[in-house]
């Protein structure tokens, strides 16, 4: 089939086109006729994309982020701002509503049907790369459509807002629970610091310990020092007592008054061993020199049997002021690892008080910042264009409707031509004769 043999077809079934069409229209204007009019009204919302934190000042991420608008519009669906809604306008005793929905008088019923009605009329719009969210409301009565579009911004404006300080209250509510644990907890902390202090007279923190500690080590330094006194003392004693008296003599030769004796003790006795070469021994001189040697003998072991005593006194006196430093020192040990003890669990129960002062310190704050939060009473959402009642329907649309109807009937009529051709197919032109025949046509009459 070309298109000549298409376009006689539709020529010969033109009036079948024509009813088609007619028809069409005609079910069109009787559509427009029967259906209710419709108006909608719209209004627009700005809605603050920064996101500042009014407390802290700070921006929220979250609200900068495309799918922040998305759920604005599922907020704005919900059964909560639309029962806001209801309860706003009082809809349930409204004439316009009444006979919008067909109420029935049954609250739970009337209820769903009101809320049907809501969420069919209801038109939520996120401009394109806008901040802007537009809330349009259909409705057959033009005032309602208005009064409702102004309801659900309403509405929506204060769920926004409930669902930001309601968190907050919860939060302040548990804040404040926590914080008095916090504070008892503080005061027993505190308490048993300051009990612990008084106990052991702890009044203020002190170098003390450190006081003690250098107290020790003088003791100790004192200590070594006498010990090496005993010791000494004590080796000398027991050298003069247990050595010879020729070695007494040279043991003892570090005492000044020792030495001059021993040096006049030399000299006579180098003095008598001369005269004992020259003189015989019942010589006057030999007898003085021998009596003067015995003089200087005696002298030297009284000497030395004073030096011996002082060495004694010595030693007995060093191990007396040793036993008294080592009970000093054991005492000293013991008051310095005492208070070493008690300066641990000091800093232990000071650590306690400041870990409770800076938990409670912290939960404070931010109890204060919830309870600011929620305390707010400004949202971020502004109306930029208010509902106006319209004036002109927005449905039915007759120019829309006439035009799919004509183009609905052009095409009914063009298939129903096709399928009555292909019912009762003719020859209609020279082309549909040959193709038919398969035999060249020769001459033809025309009209």
């Amino acid at each position: 089939m070309n298109l000549n043999t298409l376009m006689g077809i539709l020529l010969a079934r033109k009036w079948a086109i024509i009813a088609s069409c007619a028809l069409a229209l005609l079910a069109a204007a009787i559509l427009i006729l029967l259906t209710p009019k419709s108006y909608t009204a719209s209004i627009d919302l700005l809605v603050d994309s920064r996101g500042l934190d009014p407390i802290s000042g700070q921006s929220q991420p979250a609200r900068m982020t495309g799918a922040y608008l998305a759920t604005q519009s599922d907020i704005i669906r919900s059964r909560n701002v639309a029962g806001k809604v209801i309860d706003q306008l009082a809809l349930g005793s409204s004439p316009a509503m009444i006979k919008a929905a067909k109420l029935t008088g049954e609250p739970e019923r009337d209820q769903r049907r009101m809320l049907s009605f809501l969420a069919k009329g209801l038109i939520v719009v996120p401009k394109r790369d806008s901040s802007v969210l537009s809330i349009a409301f259909k409705a057959q009565d033009p005032q309602l459509a208005a009064q409702i579009a102004d309801a659900y911004a309403e509405a929506y404006m204060y769920t926004n807002l409930e669902l930001r300080i309601e968190p907050a209250k919860q939060t302040t509510q548990w804040y404040n629970q926590q914080l008095t644990g916090m504070r008892q907890e503080l005061i027993e902390k505190q308490d048993a610091l300051s009990s612990y202090q008084e106990e052991h007279g702890i009044l203020v923190s002190s170098d003390r310990l450190d006081l003690e500690s250098n107290k020790l080590a003088e003791l100790s330094s004192m200590l070594i020092a006498v010990q090496n006194e005993r010791l000494n003392s004590q080796s000398r004693s027991d050298q003069i007592a247990n050595t010879k008296r020729g070695q007494l003599e040279t043991r003892a030769l570090d005492n000044p008054q020792v030495q001059k004796l021993a040096t006049d003790l030399a000299q006579a006795q180098a003095r008598l061993a001369e005269l004992a070469t020259q003189v015989g021994e019942n010589h006057p001189q030999y007898r003085q020199a021998r009596s003067e040697v015995g003089a200087l003998k005696q002298q030297m072991n009284r000497m030395l049997e004073l030096i011996s005593g002082s060495l004694q006194s010595s030693v007995e006196l060093s191990q007396t002021r040793e036993d008294q430093l080592k009970a000093e020192l054991t005492r000293q040990k013991e008051l310095v690892l005492q208070l070493s003890r008690n300066r641990n669990e000091l800093n232990l129960l000071k650590q306690e008080v400041d870990n409770a002062q800076a938990a409670y310190d912290a939960a404070l704050a931010r109890s204060v910042q919830t309870r600011l939060e929620s305390q707010i009473a400004a949202t971020d959402i502004a109306v930029l264009n208010s509902a106006l009642v319209p004036t002109s329907p927005t449905s039915p649309k007759p120019a829309l409707i006439i035009l799919l109807a004509a183009m609905a009937g052009l095409l009914s009529g063009i298939a129903i031509a096709l399928c009555w051709e292909w019912l009762d197919q003719r020859i209609r032109s020279v082309l549909d004769l040959e193709q038919g025949l398969g035999l060249p046509v020769l001459a033809h009459i025309p009209r």
